[in-house]
């Protein structure tokens, strides 16, 4: 992941909770649910173990919410329920879509810096986007905010590297990802408007912005857990 920022959003637990699949809970805090929205850049994605100059460039933006599942043994397993993602790479949506519950589509991204601003555009044609960051404002909490701070709302919403979603007899589909915790560095930015057209028949409010610097992933196969009883 070459360039990468993290939306995120409170939104109330009850409202979230239909959005979700049987057999997901969701990851709460002060009674609210949390979406988080990425924007990041990928660079060199490609199977293991082909070279990096086989790999593939693309803009991925996915909307996932925070969620725990309890597998038949073991302790709780929490990570992100996808569910939509947007991509500029026609092979990366075919793909995705026969290999991972990500819901992907295409459509045109579109990432701009100019005098301190970093601009944002999703060309979607049925779920447009934008986004203006301003990375030299000093981010404040918002007045609503379910947490105390800025550093226990960056603690709380460092989403754990999973990707999770369940069958209908609640056996989840984990995706592991890889990632030197150690070489995990973010920053938090101001947002000076963001605009989500998938947001418009939800009830959400921004929580924090966090940009990531450049870091290795790496997606491993996902791997059927049966669910508690």
């Amino acid at each position: 992941i070459t360039r990468c920022w993290l939306f995120t959003y409170q939104t109330p637990a009850s409202e979230a909770q239909l959005l979700l699949p049987p057999h997901l809970e969701l990851v709460t805090h002060q009674e609210c649910a949390f979406w988080n929205v990425v924007v990041c850049r990928i660079k060199s994605m490609r199977p293991q173990p082909l070279p990096t100059w086989v790999g593939i460039q693309y803009w991925h933006v996915a909307y996932r919410l925070y969620v725990r599942f309890h597998p038949q043994s073991g302790p709780p397993l929490e990570g992100l329920h996808f569910l939509r993602s947007d991509c500029d790479s026609r092979l990366i949506a075919t793909s995705g879509n026969l290999m991972t519950d990500f819901n992907f589509h295409t459509a045109a991204v579109a990432v701009q810096e100019h005098n301190d601003t970093i601009s944002i555009q999703v060309k979607s044609p049925d779920m447009p986007a934008q986004a203006k960051l301003q990375p030299q404002v000093p981010p404040q909490l918002p007045a609503y905010s379910a947490f105390t701070s800025l550093e226990e709302a960056a603690a709380f919403l460092k989403y754990k590297p999973r990707g999770i979603s369940v069958d209908e007899e609640g056996n989840a589909n984990i995706v592991q990802i890889v990632r030197q915790e150690e070489a995990w560095q973010s920053s938090l930015v101001s947002v000076e408007n963001a605009e989500w057209s998938f947001f418009n028949d939800k009830n959400v409010r921004p929580e924090i912005c966090y940009q990531v610097n450049p870091i290795s992933y790496q997606w491993n196969r996902g791997q059927i857990v049966p669910g508690a009883r």
